[in-house]
């Protein structure tokens, strides 16, 4: 090889060398990256991840903030538990479907039980009092609410719904208890009762398109309107439930509601204004039912969401249709969507 064969390849290592070398100088942070990609990475991260990703910076912060609706819509409930750790303090320990764990600390909550939850609230009953004190876990958003009346000792089952009121632009938390509904309207105190000549037993409380509906232990089918006078309007439906069940509740997933009793589920058909039993078809995208003993479950559609033996039991097929078992469930999908109620 003569002196300027040498020289020519010499060169082209050389510059070969420096097209691949990066200066320190030229490297570009994470918060820098284009905010599709960054989008698309979250989407596919689990909930614990998704909460330390919005921690990264300020411009992943901003990302999760505004694809938060959405992606907690996409992920399936978790499994929760509420345990005590000192003497003044209770822990909401959350788990995915995973099986990544998130706790958190409810300070001063010893005195409280929690005895349901809505829009991703936790809500608490204080034994001695009866006030009601709503936490976000993952938020950690408070709400507070005065005594009701209708809480007492022998209460045994509460149910609840939180809402916005678009005439008085504020909260509204509805509550059934010893078969009466009252409402509190935030940080204005005290409650409103709901009087009704109806003869049968409410069973639970469920917002719906802008509307809340309840049903009762026969199968009643009622509107609830709070203005101009809160009132409840029996809804005439062609197939009554007339079996006088222990338990029914209303979920509702798109664009169905749904009653569920204990294994069995109906479909309302809005049309026909008729009760049709839900069938389970087997395909995977198909909505399923998730039962906890927080006297509030959820219809969801599972996708490809795997079980875990030992913490939840599946029961489908045979016409029941699917649900989920657990002692507790959260609900990301249901977490800051507080429903925005038509005006009646």
């Amino acid at each position: 090889m003569d002196m300027s064969t040498r020289e020519t390849s010499n060169q082209i290592h050389d510059d070969a060398s420096s097209s691949m070398t990066i200066k320190t100088d030229d490297v570009v942070p994470w918060s820098y990256l284009n905010h599709d990609v960054i989008s698309l990475v979250m989407m596919q991260l689990g909930v614990i991840d998704f909460l330390a990703f919005s921690g990264v910076c300020k411009s992943w912060r901003s990302v999760a903030r505004s694809n938060w609706k959405t992606f907690m819509t996409s992920k399936p409930p978790m499994l929760m538990l509420i345990l005590p750790v000192g003497n003044n303090d209770r822990q909401c320990w959350l788990v995915d479907s995973e099986g990544k764990e998130f706790r958190t600390i409810i300070p001063h909550s010893a005195g409280w039980g929690c005895v349901g939850l809505t829009c991703g609230y936790l809500i608490l009953l204080r034994w001695k009092t009866y006030d009601f004190w709503l936490v976000n876990p993952i938020t950690r958003h408070e709400l507070h609410f005065p005594p009701a009346p209708c809480v007492s000792d022998y209460v045994s089952k509460i149910t609840s719904v939180l809402f916005i009121s678009p005439s008085m632009s504020k909260l509204v938390f509805v509550i059934l208890a010893s078969n009466q509904i009252w409402f509190s309207i935030e940080n204005e105190g005290g409650w409103n009762f709901v009087s009704s000549t109806f003869d049968f037993t409410f069973k639970d409380l469920h917002v719906f398109k802008g509307r809340i509906y309840s049903v009762s232990n026969k199968g009643h089918f009622c509107e609830l309107t709070l203005e101009p006078e809160p009132k409840l309007t029996l809804l005439k439906t062609k197939s009554l439930l007339d079996e006088d069940v222990s338990f029914r509740e209303l979920v509702s997933w798109g664009e169905n509601i749904y009653v569920r009793e204990n294994l069995m589920a109906y479909k309302l058909d809005f049309c026909e204004m008729e009760w049709v039993p839900f069938q389970y078809t087997g395909d995977e995208n198909e909505v399923a039912f998730f039962l906890s003993d927080l006297s509030h479950g959820a219809a969801a559609k599972p996708e490809s969401w795997g079980s875990e033996p030992g913490r939840y039991v599946v029961f489908e097929g045979g016409g029941k249709g699917r649900f989920f078992i657990a002692v507790q469930w959260y609900f990301p999908h249901e977490c800051l969507n507080v429903n925005l109620l038509h005006d009646a």
